[in-house]
């Protein structure tokens, strides 16, 4: 006799034994070369840290990279068809084993995301300038030198 229980969402499992959606995640903040500016999402009712700004990103699937993983988060809660030059920032780690990997997508202009039920809102941002509150990722994220580095080496090359 088969068990009649569904299956369990790895995902789900993952946020009962570790207190984060997946084992490991990813996302990133957008840069738009015209205007200079970041695009931050506004996280909805629903999420974990809901009414936070943050990255586009999400739990891994399956065996997809985290640089798969931001690819398809991005387009599934912005909507984003741009090309995106990926730069790897800050991986945040937690004692639970769970990881989320920090990505700058860099594309050429600022658009509209289209939102679903993760975000409430969004925001194109000058560097430095971020909204409050903050993620408690993307708090870490916007201080760890080495992505710091980046932000200010890809604006650098941006502006001549």
């Amino acid at each position: 006799m088969s068990d009649p229980s569904p299956p369990v969402n790895p995902h789900k499992q993952a946020l009962l034994e570790t207190g984060f959606w997946g084992r490991a995640a990813a996302g990133g903040i957008i840069l738009a070369r015209s205007s200079q500016r970041f695009l931050l999402a506004h996280r909805g009712e629903g999420t974990l840290q809901a009414g936070t700004w943050g990255t586009w990103g999400g739990a891994c699937d399956g065996d997809e990279t985290p640089i798969e993983t931001v690819r398809r988060e991005m387009q599934e809660e912005a909507g984003i068809q741009q090309e995106m030059e990926l730069h790897e920032l800050y991986t945040f780690r937690h004692e639970s084993g769970f990881s989320y990997t920090n990505f700058l997508a860099i594309i050429e202009e600022e658009f509209e995301p289209v939102l679903n039920w993760e975000t409430q809102g969004f925001g194109w941002f000058e560097f430095n300038q971020w909204p409050d509150p903050l993620h408690f990722g993307t708090r870490k994220l916007i201080k760890d030198p080495s992505s710091l580095s980046i932000f200010e080496t890809q604006l650098a090359l941006l502006t001549g």
